[in-house]
């Protein structure tokens, strides 16, 4: 890759992100078809993050994804948000049109696709159990209620987020069950658990060092799998355990191709190469 006065600059908004994938994933693709782009991975601290999305107008940053800790947050710094990011309330990929910042969300449809084509899960009628609170679980809930999940149960550290979340999204989509619970709470999750048709950590617990989920993974009822959004490591202490008792579960690869593939096609107006996106993110972890 040879960068000049031309090449359009991509990158990532996040803190941490020196363990992020993206920018391996997303050089691949722009050198694949041949693009003059790079991508970048950027430390925001929150503090920072209004200067940072100004600096796209700037500096003429023509995108960025959005990760930990900023979904939410930067929606007070955009211009436009696409519907499928207002009805989520988080924003994970900014489009910069000539100074305009629109803010999409892609984690809903990467999310989605990767239930489907990595676990086989069709939420249509099916009950959740989800752990976490943040951007990522919204977007979690917004995939699942949006194709007819039956009942969503929220469980989180700080439990008025997850009571936050299940009263927005209730008054959306009226047909879904909600029902949160303390993470603390051994007795309420072990009932959740056990009518729970599919397991989802959308929090950070088990990333690196983190203490991971202690879960009463062997409540599930048989033909349950379990999902962990985080992808580093890349088989998660959840996912250990679950495989352990003989269910499918996986971690957050499939999810960060899948909304990686989107923006980049949002972003360039191409089709991704999927497959090399895949290739790339596997030996990186």
């Amino acid at each position: 890759m040879e960068i000049g006065a031309t090449t359009k600059t991509y990158g990532i908004f996040g803190h941490p992100v020196s363990q992020s994938l993206s920018p391996a994933m997303h050089n691949r693709a722009f050198g694949l078809l041949g693009l003059d782009c790079v991508y970048l991975a950027f430390d925001v601290l929150p503090r920072d993050l209004g200067r940072a999305v100004s600096s796209m107008r700037a500096l003429g940053i023509a995108g960025v994804n959005v990760t930990v800790p900023h979904k939410r947050a930067v929606i007070e710094h955009l211009d436009e948000i696409a519907p499928e990011a207002s009805t989520v309330g988080a924003v994970n990929t900014i489009v910069n049109d000539f100074g305009v910042l629109t803010g999409h969300n892609t984690d809903v449809s990467g999310v989605a696709r990767a239930l489907r084509e990595e676990l086989e899960f069709d939420p249509k009628g099916k009950k959740i159990f989800l752990v976490g609170a943040g951007g990522a679980s919204r977007a979690v809930v917004a995939a699942m209620c949006s194709r007819g999940v039956g009942k969503v149960s929220l469980a989180n550290r700080t439990h008025s987020n997850a009571r936050a979340i299940a009263g927005e999204f209730s008054a959306r989509f009226g047909d879904v069950d909600f029902e949160t619970v303390p993470l603390a709470d051994t007795d309420g999750i072990a009932e959740l658990m056990k009518e729970a048709e599919i397991v989802i950590n959308s929090s950070s617990a088990g990333m690196g060092d983190l203490e991971p989920l202690d879960l009463p993974l062997d409540l599930l009822k048989d033909g349950s799998v379990v999902y962990d959004l985080v992808y580093k490591p890349a088989v998660t202490p959840l996912v250990r355990a679950a495989r352990a008792l003989g269910l499918r579960a996986e971690s957050g690869l499939g999810m960060l191709l899948y909304q990686g593939v989107e923006a980049f096609e949002i972003w360039t107006g191409k089709k991704a190469p999927a497959a090399a996106m895949r290739e790339i993110l596997t030996g990186s972890r």
